[in-house]
């Protein structure tokens, strides 16, 4: 019996071990939104798959959904957001992945969704200044909660202009930086909302 294969963009979120030499993984894909993969041999050395399925990376995955679940039977790596930032920025970027791990449904396609979280932690990681780690990950964390269907409170009219979209331009960073403090109560109030 053969199955379809389904290539898509995915982030690895976080793994387990499975079986002597497999993982599982919470993927956050572009196409099929959040799921649980496995990976079969991918803890023996020399494991074609291992460089593309470390934690924080984003790779472009194969994979078939079988009996068991899906599985991961390709993957091309493009970037690691926990190894190319600083300790600092790998903080930020590893409590997000914990706070997706939590706020997205699985199986749920929203690929504005992904674009807005993968071009938030390519703004994080391509940060020169440090002190706007902070500022980035309130955006990407404020946008993210707004496209999930947790928008702010009507007084915080002044959030709307950075609530949409998936640009994180120096432009746009520099403007919202004001409201970052605002942005934060906001995120504090859904977080509490959904008991997260």
């Amino acid at each position: 019996m053969s199955y379809r294969v389904y290539d898509t963009p995915a982030i690895v979120v976080c793994r387990w071990p499975y079986s002597e030499a497999n993982f599982r993984y919470l993927l956050y894909t572009r196409d099929l939104g959040r799921i649980h993969a496995q990976a079969q041999a991918v803890r023996k050395v020399g494991s074609k798959l291992q460089p593309a399925l470390q934690i924080g990376s984003e790779s472009t995955l194969s994979l078939v959904c079988g009996k068991s679940g899906w599985r991961v039977v390709g993957a091309a790596s493009q970037q690691n957001f926990l190894l190319t930032i600083s300790d600092r920025g790998r903080g930020v970027v590893d409590r997000f992945l914990r706070l997706l791990t939590y706020l997205v449904p699985d199986q749920q396609t929203d690929e504005k969704l992904y674009r807005i979280i993968s071009a938030g932690l390519q703004a994080i990681v391509s940060s020169q200044d440090p002190t706007q780690f902070k500022v980035n990950e309130r955006l990407l964390v404020l946008r993210s909660l707004v496209q999930l269907g947790y928008a702010p409170s009507p007084e915080a009219q002044e959030l709307t202009p950075f609530i949409h979209g998936d640009d994180y331009s120096e432009k746009i960073i520099s403007a919202f930086q004001p409201f970052s403090t605002r942005a934060a109560i906001q995120i504090n109030k859904s977080l509490k909302t959904i008991q997260l």
